[in-house]
Order: structure tokens, then sequence, then C-alpha cells
């Protein structure tokens, strides 16, 4: 067990990256967002591996009802501070390398990284 960020697969018929974006935030946790802002994306192996990862800023979100998980989620949905999560990170506690690297560019973005 370990903790992520929101993500899944862009399905055949959703029109656009935000579309897909939308739809999983809303089925893993409930929450529906006023905002999307593209970050940028990533290949976690281009030796191996085809796909890429996108990765978006969501702002303004509102709870709208209950996740709804696919047959192979087992979620739980916790809620944290922007310094709980920059916590999180400098502990080794968040580690699936995409998601890590999602949180990275979102701080950048918010302007919370130190160079």
């Amino acid at each position: 067990t370990m903790y992520e960020i929101p993500g899944g697969c862009v399905d055949p018929d959703d029109p656009s990256l935000e579309t897909a974006l939308a739809r999983e935030l809303r089925e893993e946790t409930g929450y529906v967002f006023e905002h999307y802002e593209y970050l940028g994306k990533t290949s976690a192996n281009p030796s191996t591996h085809n796909n890429w990862m996108h990765f978006y800023l969501a702002t303004g979100g509102v709870r709208e009802g209950k996740p709804s998980f696919d047959d192979n989620e087992d979620i739980e949905v916790h809620l944290f501070t922007l310094e709980e999560v920059k916590r999180m990170l400098r502990d080794k506690e968040i580690v699936q390398a995409m998601h890590t690297t999602a949180l990275f560019y979102a701080l950048e973005k918010m302007g919370h990284l130190k160079y």
C-alpha cells in the first residue's frame, strides 16, 4: 500500500486529455475541478515503453459525490495540505516515480521550489 495521486488512462472515447483527466479525478476522488493547467509530459522508460504520462495541475476542486472505482482499484482517498505533501516527498513517503515527478512539476509551477 502506498500514497499516489489520481491518474489513469485516456479512453478511446475521451475527446481530449482534459476530458480524461476530469473523468479520472471524478471517478477516483469524487471531486470536480474548475481549472486544469498542463504542466508537461514524461516517459517512464522510452527504451522499453512508448507511452507518455501527461501532468496537469487541477485547481478549484469541489466534492460532488463518492468515488466510483474500477473493479481492480482498491483506493482510500486522503486529503493533505500542501505542507504535508512537501514533507511526505522529503520523507520519501510518496515513492511512485511518475507521481513524484508530477508533484515536482506542480510545486515548481506554484513557486514552491527553491533552486
